[in-house]
């Protein structure tokens, strides 16, 4: 198991990277989690039942829930007498949002992919293919399997052309063509192209990938950092982490190095700390490099959370890690340790879908008042 996963290259990765933290791999982790907001419960695992904790550790809403995600902006998803439904901070049931207030998010019927307002109603018809969320005032849809962009009115802004397409991230958006992946603004003229991938856009910096090396263009194209390295991971709080020969080190967003190679492992800076590995010393290190403090676990995506858009991330003040015995936990970013670590770890429902017997299991316990008050919750 590699102490910070890249996530698999293929389109469905693509799709999901932005809301995923950085270095959670497809198959490895939830994709529902590593979203957590700054001060809201984080969910956990006790006796195979998910609850919530504040970033102190204490527990604020008991274990009692065959499955559920973390807090974002006030509400997290549980399932409960076999329905999703939305939890708030008290542990009051809500219909589950399907966005914010002034959002709109895909939904589909039959075969094709409208744009929903919060209360479900679609507010850009069900016409497309397949979509994707809301970025930057854009949103990749796929019309007669080509994919192009929107605006929130529904208007094709850029023609359907690409064989993929994905988020905008500061102006510019990654696309696939026959020319391999590309950058484009947002008219949708190229910016680049040839590149055998385009990773994650942060800080003014595209990561690219040609033949077996890594680089970094500016939003315009140009290339800023050599193509040089064999992995790397996007930038943040100013540093990428970049792998030369079998070590590790990070360099400024011109190309210089800035902490020296001498890490077996290295990952993304968030509240002025990033995971790294030297031999058996593990822990998170500072913008000079040195250990900060130390704790033993196998992989940590770092202090993320997500920000305002739901999309992207944002430094958080907890980060959770598992241990090479597949032990979870959270730890704070002074070091203490305030969950775990625990052989319970929050994971993404039945991709399957839920069983019978997890309907019936799910409703184990629950008020007869609280089932009926669920059952009259509108559907999905």
């Amino acid at each position: 198991m590699q102490f910070i996963r890249r996530a698999a290259t293929n389109s469905l990765s693509r799709i999901l990277l932005p809301i995923l933290v950085f270095g959670i791999a497809l198959g490895d982790r939830s994709i529902s989690h590593g979203e957590t907001s700054p001060s809201e419960p984080l969910v956990v695992v006790q006796n195979g039942k998910y609850g919530y904790i504040d970033h102190q550790g204490n527990i604020v809403i008991r274990p009692q829930f065959v499955w559920g995600i973390d807090f974002w902006q006030g509400l997290a998803d549980v399932y409960v007498c076999g329905r999703v439904v939305s939890l708030d901070s008290s542990g009051s049931f809500h219909p589950r949002r399907a966005a914010l207030a002034g959002q709109l998010v895909p939904k589909r019927v039959g075969r094709k992919v409208g744009f929903a307002d919060a209360g479900g109603q679609f507010k850009i018809p069900p016409t497309f293919d397949e979509a994707l969320p809301f970025s930057e005032g854009f949103a990749a849809v796929e019309v007669g399997g080509k994919w192009g962009f929107i605006d929130p009115e529904g208007h094709i802004v850029i023609s359907p052309q690409f064989g993929a397409a994905f988020y905008f991230r500061e102006g510019v958006a990654t696309v696939e063509s026959e020319q391999g992946f590309l950058i484009v603004d947002k008219s949708g003229s190229a910016l680049s192209s040839g590149y055998d991938m385009v990773e994650f856009i942060a800080e003014d910096r595209v990561p690219v990938l040609h033949g077996e090396k890594w680089g970094f263009l500016d939003l315009h194209g140009k290339p800023v950092v050599p193509v040089m390295y064999e992995s790397m991971r996007p930038f943040s709080g100013g540093l990428a982490a970049v792998q030369r020969g079998n070590k590790w080190g990070y360099i400024d967003r011109d190309g210089k190095q800035a902490i020296p190679f001498q890490f077996d492992e290295a990952g993304p800076f968030a509240n002025g700390v990033a995971p790294a590995r030297v031999g058996d010393e593990s822990g998170f290190i500072n913008g000079s490099g040195k250990f900060v403090f130390h704790l033993k676990f196998n992989y940590s995506a770092g202090f993320f959370g997500s920000d305002s858009s739901g999309l992207f991330i944002a430094d958080s003040d907890v980060a959770r890690y598992w241990t090479e015995d597949h032990l979870f936990g959270y730890v704070n970013s002074s070091g203490k340790v305030i969950w775990g670590p625990s052989s319970e770890s929050p994971d993404h429902a039945p991709l399957s879908g839920w069983s019978e017997k997890d309907k019936v299991r799910s409703c184990d316990g629950v008020p007869e008042s609280i089932q009926k008050t669920i059952a009259s919750f509108p559907s999905d």
